[in-house]
Parts: C-alpha cells; sequence; structure tokens
C-alpha cells in the first residue's frame, strides 16, 4: 500500500534520474540493488556498509534519497542525520520483526522495502517516495499498530481524541481520511477544500501526535481508534 507522505521540494524535481544512496552492511547487497535499480534509472551514486562511512557521504555527496538496511547499526542516527540534512530515506530489510523497521519510522523515514520485493516494486517505491508519497505494505501497517498499541498508554492516547488543546475535529476528520489511505487531493475533494489546506492540517496533526510521517500518523489513528 502506497500513502501520501508530507511533500517536500527535493534535488530530484530537476533531475530526470534520482540520485540514491544505499547503505548496507553487505556489499553483495549494495551491489545488487545498485544493479537491479539501474535498470529503472535510477542512479546509485554512493554505497556505505558503516555509520562513519555514511553520515560522511551524507555530509558530501547532493543525494536525493537513501535506502538504509534498518538492521546496520546505528541506523537510527544516520536516518536522523538524513533526514536534517533534507534526503528522503526509506528503510530496508526483513519483514519478520517489525521493531527495527518501528524504529526507522520514528526516526524520520518515510516507508520500508522488504528484500523480497521485486526490482519494479522497489523502483516504484523509490519514486513514489520522491513524490511525496510513502511506500509502506499492509502488513507492515498493522505491525506499526501493534507497536504503538505496545508503547503507549491508554491514557496519553485519550488525551489526543479531538478538543480545543489537542487534535480539532477538521484535523480528525482528515486523519481519519489519510489513515484510509488518501492522498492529499483525495481529501480536500472530499471536504471542499484546497490541497494546500489539507497539507497544513496534515502538518498541524503530525505534530500533535508526534509522529514522523502520516504511516505512522495513520497507525497511530487505528490505536485511537481502538481504545477510544
Amino acid at each position: 500500500m502506497i500513502v501520501e507522505a508530507p511533500e517536500r521540494t527535493t534535488p530530484s524535481a530537476v533531475r530526470s534520474s534520482p540520485r540514491v544512496f544505499v547503505c548496507d552492511p553487505s556489499e553483495i547487497a549494495r551491489l545488487g540493488i545498485a544493479t537491479a535499480m539501474r535498470s529503472f534509472d535510477i542512479d546509485v551514486a554512493a554505497t556505505a556498509g558503516g555509520t562513519a562511512e555514511a553520515l560522511d557521504i551524507l555530509n558530501t555527496e547532493e543525494i536525493d534519497l537513501m535506502l538504509i538496511d534498518v538492521a546496520l547499526s546505528g541506523a537510527d542516527e544516520i536516518i536522523r542525520h538524513a533526514v536534517d540534512r533534507g534526503v528522503t530515506v526509506i528503510g530496508t530489510g526483513i519483514e519478520a520483526d517489525h521493531r527495527r523497521p518501528f524504529a526507522a519510522l520514528i526516526a524520520g523515514a518515510v516507508g520500508y522495502l522488504t528484500k523480497d520485493l521485486p526490482a519494479a516494486e522497489w523502483a516504484e517505491g523509490i519514486h513514489a517516495a520522491l513524490r511525496g508519497e510513502a511506500p509502506l505494505s499492509r502488513a507492515m501497517t498493522a505491525r506499526l499498530v501493534e507497536a504503538y498499541r505496545s508503547r503507549s498508554s491508554i491514557g496519553d492516547l485519550n488525551r489526543l481524541i479531538p478538543s480545543d488543546s489537542r487534535l480539532t475535529p477538521r484535523e480528525w476528520e482528515i486523519l481519519t481520511r489519510v489513515a484510509g489511505g488518501k492522498t492529499n487531493r483525495a481529501v480536500g475533494d472530499e471536504l471542499h477544500i484546497s490541497v494546500e489546506t489539507v497539507r497544513t492540517h496534515v502538518s498541524s496533526i503530525l505534530a500533535k501526535l508526534q509522529t514522523p510521517n502520516r504511516s505512522a500518523a495513520a497507525a497511530k489513528y487505528h490505536q485511537l481508534v481502538r481504545v477510544g
């Protein structure tokens, strides 16, 4: 499932081929991803296998998007640094355990791609992320809901239900639709408001829920509904 994430301006907007950085502890994985993405007009401009090398590349190279194996030691630090520099981040790995992908999303990754997916789906996920969308499977979304359930108390969540000091009724309307996978444009059409107004509300929702992106906000919404 691909859901829309907050839009931002990226260097790829002026380049036909996005510059991608692959951060993975496995050399064979780095080489394989680079080779596979080349067939989809995606330029893997840099690769790294460790934290120090990754941070150096982020500081010196012009990167549009980073693919990072969430099992890499120091992955959360690398993700936060990339996001601070305006780089779109997608976590990668195996889907068996939700804890590492969850941590990556909290750190600022916009989505998660599993290594059993075909190369075409990785390419689609990369292009979707650069368009401002978040590549995240339905199975991973369900796991994130459970992760939020285990991390937050019911009292904390109930305090987020609409009120003057928390989510407004309009924000709740928008969050409901975002959690259903609707894009900003679709939400605007349904509520008869502009895309820019929806975008402003979504930014406010993410701040109030303390979530880094739409995928995490959608997961939190489902938890709120279950316990509210």
